[in-house]
């Protein structure tokens, strides 16, 4: 990477942290691309160099969120191996995950993406529906391996997955306990709506 490729990485970089915050703080309609610019202390006009608007910051943050989010599901999963039991427990785990360690794109992935217009919001939930077909998978597996027992397997999954969004918040005023006992009471919570046997 050259010097300018460079700069223009950390610029970028410095626009979207900014975005990132004015969006989880004020949210999509009250973060102005002004206050964007100043915490990432640039000008104006030099953000509008690198985005067309704040709708395309907001995708950008948005598909990465979800991606990354989706990624580190996904190998969860596959380093979960062995039962579906477990690699639920790992799914669950990995999702909270997320939400607590990144708890700024956590909170605009699941709140800012309904101000998009209708092409950018099909492109941002691509990767949600895809976190939803694995929480449905595992748990259609565990139901036809007869671990799972609910009657309901579809509302079930988005059960879970509602359920461990925005996990931080349930926390606050008491005091988070560490991420690894959020983690194993989520995925007890999990298991226990599945009627796992």
């Amino acid at each position: 990477m050259n010097e300018r490729s460079s700069r223009r990485s950390v610029v970028e970089q410095a626009i979207l942290r900014a975005a990132l915050d004015a969006f989880a703080t004020r949210g999509f309609h009250g973060a102005t691309m002004r206050q964007i610019a100043g915490l990432a202390e640039v000008t104006l006009a030099n953000v509008y160099n690198y985005v067309d608007s704040k709708s395309d910051l907001l995708v950008t943050l948005l598909r990465r969120a979800s991606d990354d989010q989706l990624a580190g599901t996904r190998a969860a999963i596959e380093a979960a191996g062995g039962s579906v039991t477990d690699r639920l427990r790992a799914a669950v785990g990995a999702y909270l995950r997320f939400d607590l360690e990144r708890q700024a794109e956590s909170r605009i992935v699941h709140s800012e993406y309904r101000y998009l217009e209708a092409e950018a919001c099909l492109r941002v939930t691509q990767a949600q529906d895809q976190h939803r077909r694995l929480f449905a998978d595992l748990v259609a597996e565990g139901v036809a391996e007869g671990v799972f027992h609910t009657p309901y397997p579809d509302q079930a999954s988005r059960a879970i997955l509602a359920m461990c969004v925005g996990v931080s918040a349930c926390c606050a005023g008491e005091g988070p306990p560490p991420a690894a006992e959020l983690e194993r009471r989520y995925a007890r919570y999990a298991l226990a709506l599945l009627e796992a046997r």
